[in-house]
């Protein structure tokens, strides 16, 4: 994750792949066959380890997105503690760790959510929402959440210098982003045009 005001490295996101040359290297297949067999808890920590473990054996600079689910933010595993005590076992302190939700199913309860958000920041660790534009209820999210990064869905971003519905979305996106002190981030940016419009935007 790159910021547009001095092009430097700014955070790294931790993505997950399955193994080579199989029908789950896709982490959309992965991720739908860990439901099918009730592991997509396990899944998930498995993938938080993995990640976390390469970002330290790297010697990352700057932050790491983690992306969790809002089922797995609310799990008792989760919320008790296991993921810092591993960070902890790790060297690696919470606020280089941004807690990116990620919406594969609807959100509805909103307050533990909430709750949740309000632990996670007590112990230093910042929120992010995922592909806003894309979830079943990425707005209604940042309305609670009011998170520290919100990442606009690449779909916004894609051919934006020819589409003035996109332009404007991003735009009304960024003002809300102004006024509530979060930080947007624009995914898939391919071409030095959409990176122009972006950076005249103000998105840092």
């Amino acid at each position: 994750i790159v910021s547009m005001t001095n092009g430097e490295i700014f955070a790294y996101e931790g993505l997950i792949r399955g193994p080579s040359n199989s029908s789950l290297h896709s982490p959309l297949s992965l991720f739908r066959a860990a439901a099918q067999f009730g592991l997509l808890l396990e899944l998930e920590r498995l993938c938080r380890q993995v990640t976390l473990e390469a970002f330290v054996r790297l010697e990352l600079e700057g932050k790491l997105f983690l992306n969790v689910s809002p089922a797995c933010l609310l799990d008792a595993n989760f919320k008790n503690g296991e993921t810092l005590d591993f960070m902890v076992a790790l060297g690696l302190e919470p606020h280089r760790v941004v807690i990116e939700l990620t919406e594969n199913q609807p959100t509805f309860d909103y307050s533990l959510l909430l709750e949740a958000a309000h632990h996670y920041r007590s112990m230093g660790f910042e929120i992010a929402i995922d592909d806003l534009g894309e979830g079943f209820s990425s707005l209604r999210l940042w309305f609670e959440l009011n998170p520290e990064y919100v990442k606009i869905d690449q779909h916004f971003i894609q051919n934006i210098n020819h589409d003035p519905i996109k332009l404007q979305f991003v735009k009304s996106i960024q003002q809300i982003a102004e006024n509530s002190s979060s930080r947007i981030i624009a995914e898939g940016i391919e071409t030095n045009a959409e990176c122009m419009i972006v950076k005249d935007l103000s998105i840092a």
